[in-house]
């Protein structure tokens, strides 16, 4: 492997970027909606639209989310109704590139609007001067107390500055490493695909609560903060062992009702 031997100089003002292909283009979609013929399902719902392919809702696609520990996983993502296939959104090549100054600028404005601080500005380190003296942990503690001593504390006057962003790096974006997308699969922000199917199988679930009975929902509820069995038994009235019996034999059976609404609405 050849040794990298880039001048840190050389390199300090450039970005690594990519291009990106999104297909189909816009004008492809807005000459299909134009001129393509529209295709329906048995449902009535609109399946094609030119060469433009739409989901009724039980197609799947290949997708990549993170697992819990983080690494990146290809899964089957459920299309939603109305969804388009086939659509296609990633980067390509790698660019080279000078860094922006009015994005740089741009973006440390956006983190100052988000926290509510003032716009940062970039202070660069300065050398220490004169010999450096090595003290013990003990004699600074010892130094400490004595100007603590020397010190008339009615006389201190303090100031309290207002909030402010780091300013050791020119990009205040380098400091919020979690807000950035990086390059590989291990760090950067939750894709917005993941986001959109994370809504919509929420939205999924509270669609099947609403589906059950008031009698389910309050099983559920019980089972929620329950300790046993009994115990979402005795919440729902029961009591002795009648109160364990009853509590399982009601939470399987709104188990079952609940599963049985995911999958009505799912489909």
């Amino acid at each position: 492997m050849a040794a990298n031997d880039n001048n840190p100089e050389d390199t300090e003002d450039l970005k690594h970027d990519r291009k990106r292909l999104v297909t189909p283009s816009v004008s492809e979609i807005m000459r299909n909606v134009a001129n393509g013929d529209i295709e329906h399902n048995e449902a009535g719902q609109i399946i094609r639209v030119g060469r433009l392919r739409f989901s009724d809702g039980k197609q799947t696609e290949k997708a990549y989310r993170f697992t819990v520990d983080g690494k990146l996983e290809e899964y089957a993502a459920r299309m939603p109704a109305g969804a388009m296939l086939g659509a296609r959104d990633q980067v390509d090549v790698a660019l080279g590139g000078e860094e922006n100054p009015q994005e740089v600028t741009e973006s440390n404005d956006y983190f100052a609007t988000l926290l509510n601080t003032r716009k940062s500005r970039y202070l660069t380190g300065r050398r220490h001067k004169g010999p450096r003296i090595r003290i013990t942990r003990d004699e600074a503690a010892a130094e400490l107390r004595s100007a603590y001593a020397n010190t008339d504390m009615t006389k201190v006057t303090f100031t309290r500055f207002p909030d402010g962003l780091p300013c050791g790096s020119a990009k205040v974006a380098d400091s919020f490493l979690g807000m950035q997308k990086t390059t590989c699969a291990g760090g950067g922000s939750m894709m917005w695909q993941d986001i959109v199917t994370a809504m919509a199988d929420r939205k999924e679930f509270f669609d099947a609560l609403d589906e059950l009975k008031a009698d389910d929902r309050m099983v559920l509820d019980a089972a929620k903060t329950a300790k046993s069995m009994a115990d979402v038994g005795g919440r729902l009235g029961y009591g002795g062992k009648q109160a364990e019996r009853q509590g399982k034999r009601k939470l399987i059976a709104a188990n079952d009702n609940l599963m049985a609404a995911i999958r009505k609405v799912s489909v």
